[in-house]
């Protein structure tokens, strides 16, 4: 078993010290979130002031009594069970007992916060941060080369990983299983843990964010490439900040305290040092600076990564219809002599519509990336899944140092791509022409809807959404 260094413990309290403070910035969500969860009411205020009472007492007595205290009986037997302890235990000591300041701290904030002391609430939150910010490991890990044996992949290291924790309850053991399987999806499961990456374990968050509740009928059953490959979840169907944490604990148990501590296959895990902070859960626009810094990136690419991207820029498509396109697909309108998409699978009906192609994509050489292709051929055979696309745009977004969220806290992900385009076309059109333009079903139009056909949109009438939008 691997001994023990004081490396080894300050990436042991980084984590802790990152679930310390999750905690206590979710405390003013906690009602709500009990509530969202399926209790009738929030636990009784009386009840949580004398259980953090409790609790801030039992730490403050800790530090007087010379005991070992249950912080540092914990650390013990966390840090046993992968490493040899021998030697160090009083580095174990002093660690537990800062960390215990910590709880204590965030009992402290939690009362402030019961009586309705906000502004005492956030200094002890803003005096929490800087400690638990003080041990960054990762800033300092050597660097890592490739071992000579058989790099281990994520399938093998979640396999291992679940015999590591024999000790889950059933339930529990369940839905990780299944946030599992969510993380093997994105992340990959024949990739080598030591190619994933901080970057990657944030983008992974992003995605999580989009998934759906899967205890409602429309999702359940659906496997986890199902799940993230859907496009326009309402926003009530989409999991909590809660869940979404959960799946960052996962994967800190998972990458730190197995693959870097008990397997040591890692020098450091790429969750070190990555927080959740609960967001809107409603999707951002890019601003038109940035759809043009995006854009002209996106043409400096080459084959499926640029066009398909550039496809999603100037459709409002979704990605999914994106991926599902032929060549057969790209028509010429002989009304208009202009170029259109037909969109033929849909999950509704609204959702099956031709789409002109903007002048600007077909002036970027669209048609000739088409030449001398059989009808019936995809477009983007290189694209297997969806998500494969979502993780190259991430990249390009975080390359040209594009914020994940705007100034609402708004996410913006490869859909907001759909929504910037729905957004500055509803600045210029009428709201029927657009919501046939990109496929949703027609509204605000009364009676009329009984005489307007979905199909009585031709392409000469959408062709002027096609040619208004301009990125560059």
């Amino acid at each position: 078993m691997k001994k023990l260094t004081s490396q080894d413990i300050d990436l042991f309290v980084a984590n802790m010290n990152a679930e310390i403070l999750d905690y206590v910035e979710a405390i003013p969500a906690d009602a709500r979130l009990e509530v969202l969860e399926g209790e009738t009411t929030p636990t009784p205020v009386p009840m949580k002031q004398g259980s953090a009472s409790f609790f801030k007492n039992y730490y403050e007595d800790a530090f007087f009594n010379g005991g070992e205290s249950a912080t540092e009986t914990y650390f013990n037997k966390v840090l046993a069970t992968v490493f040899d302890i021998s030697g160090m235990e009083k580095a174990i000591a002093d660690a537990a007992s800062k960390y215990s300041v910590l709880l204590h701290q965030s009992q402290e904030a939690q009362l402030a916060f019961l009586d309705r002391d906000i502004s005492g609430y956030r200094q002890i939150l803003s005096a929490m941060k800087p400690v638990a910010a003080l041990v960054t490991p990762a800033a300092s890990a050597p660097a890592y080369s490739e071992p000579e044996t058989p790099a281990l992949t994520l399938a093998q290291a979640v396999e291992g990983f679940l015999k590591f924790k024999s000790d889950w309850k059933p339930k529990i053991r369940q839905n990780n299983g299944k946030y599992l399987e969510i993380i093997k999806e994105v992340l990959g499961a024949d990739t080598s843990v030591t190619k994933i990456t901080r970057r990657d374990i944030k983008n992974l968050l992003e995605v999580v964010e989009g998934l759906p509740l899967q205890n409602k009928t429309a999702y359940k059953g659906k496997t986890a490439r199902e799940l993230i490959e859907l496009d326009d979840i309402p926003e009530d169907d989409l999991i909590s900040s809660k869940t979404v944490k959960d799946y960052l604990k996962l994967c800190q148990g998972l990458f730190s305290t197995y693959l870097t501590g008990y397997q040591d296959v890692l020098p450091a895990s790429p969750t070190n040092n990555v927080r959740y902070e609960a967001n809107s859960t409603r999707y951002g626009d890019y601003s038109l600076t940035e759809m043009s810094r995006l854009v002209t990136h996106f043409m400096t690419l080459d084959g499926w990564k640029k066009w398909s991207l550039l496809l999603l820029a100037y459709t409002g498509a979704r990605r999914s219809e994106i991926i599902s396109l032929t060549v057969g697909d790209v028509r010429l309108d002989e009304d208009s002599n202009r170029h259109y998409i037909m969109i033929g699978q849909s999950k509704t009906d609204a959702g099956i519509r031709r789409v002109p192609l903007s002048e600007h994509i077909l002036d970027m050489g669209f048609l000739a990336f088409l030449e001398d292709r059989g009808k019936e051929e995809k477009i983007f055979p290189e694209i297997t899944y969806a998500n494969q696309l979502s993780k190259v745009f991430h990249g390009i977004r975080d390359d040209l140092e594009i914020p994940y969220l705007n100034d609402f806290k708004e996410r913006r992900v490869i859909h907001s791509l759909r929504h910037t385009f729905i957004t500055a076309a509803s600045k210029k059109h009428i709201t029927q022409l657009v919501q046939r333009f990109v496929g949703h079903e027609l509204s605000n139009i009364g009676q009329t809807q009984n005489y307007t056909h979905l199909n009585s949109f031709t392409v000469t009438d959408l062709l002027p959404i096609a040619d208004s939008i301009n990125w560059q």
